[in-house]
């Protein structure tokens, strides 16, 4: 029998069967776990070929942290929660290596890199914390100015005039903001003033917006960045390596109709 047909499940008599299912999972975006597998497939293959050991203990260590983000307290948990899903301990054990191997690998691939990145991209990590104050019409604004100008607080004329209100009752309060979330002409407002100064109007959609810089803070490469950057060199360097290899996958002739063999 071809296991495409198999009959996955049953629902008020109408059977649906695993070539169904796997279309579905296609077509709906669900079904990463292709992906997935070829990209762990790389990533063990560059472990290989460095020869990336991993230790009894650290071993260990990654199957408890992988049951604790399952929520499996206890081996009774642990080897039900396996057995619905038709998994066995290897399999647990399996998951955790190629979760350490991953760790590894991404140091390798990053560890030389992150300084270089951080230089070549240092001003998209600048941050900004800020209020804004939404509103109807460019006129409108423009008197909202002369009134902030004039002394008015920035957290009153917002509670009362902000069109947005997640942050109308919060005084117009923004939080944090990067460049690359702001327009040109905002960031350069933005990013070139000092703690306390409001600007605008700058354009929003059919709106327009003035800004209130509470503080400006340049990127530094901290302990956080790094990790973040070091994820973002990953990343990079397993899409590429994936687009380099020499990739068949056989499901989609089978889900297309050719017999498995």
């Amino acid at each position: 029998m071809d296991a495409m047909e198999l009959v996955m499940f049953n629902v008020n008599g109408t059977e649906w069967r695993l070539r169904d299912v796997l279309k579905l999972a296609c077509m709906e975006g669900r079904f990463s776990a292709v992906e997935d597998s070829i990209r762990r497939a790389i990533m063990k293959e560059f472990a290989e070929q460095h020869k990336i050991s991993i230790d009894e203990q650290e071993w260990k260590v990654k199957v408890n942290e992988l049951r604790q983000q399952l929520g499996l307290y206890s081996a009774a948990e642990t080897v039900a929660w396996l057995k619905a899903r038709g998994l066995v301990m290897a399999d647990l054990f399996e998951s955790a290596k190629a979760r350490l191997l991953a760790e590894k690998v991404k140091e390798i691939v990053s560890e030389d890199r992150i300084d270089a990145y951080y230089l070549k991209n240092k001003l998209s990590y600048d941050r900004a914390i800020i209020s804004q104050l939404i509103v109807g019409s460019r006129e409108q604004a423009q008197e909202l100015l002369f009134q902030l100008e004039e002394g008015e607080p920035f957290y009153q004329l917002a509670q009362i005039y902000c069109l947005n209100s997640s942050s109308k009752y919060d005084g117009g309060y923004f939080g944090s903001i990067r460049r690359t979330e702001m327009s040109g002409e905002e960031e350069s407002f933005v990013f070139s003033s000092e703690a306390g100064q409001s600007g605008g109007p700058f354009p929003i959609g059919s709106c327009f917006r003035l800004l209130y810089v509470w503080e400006v803070i340049p990127a530094a490469l901290t302990g956080e960045l790094r990790i973040k950057l070091a994820d973002l060199i990953y990343e990079e360097w397993l899409n590429e390596a994936v687009k380099r290899s020499k990739v068949d996958i056989k499901l989609w002739d089978y889900l297309a109709g050719e017999q498995l063999g």
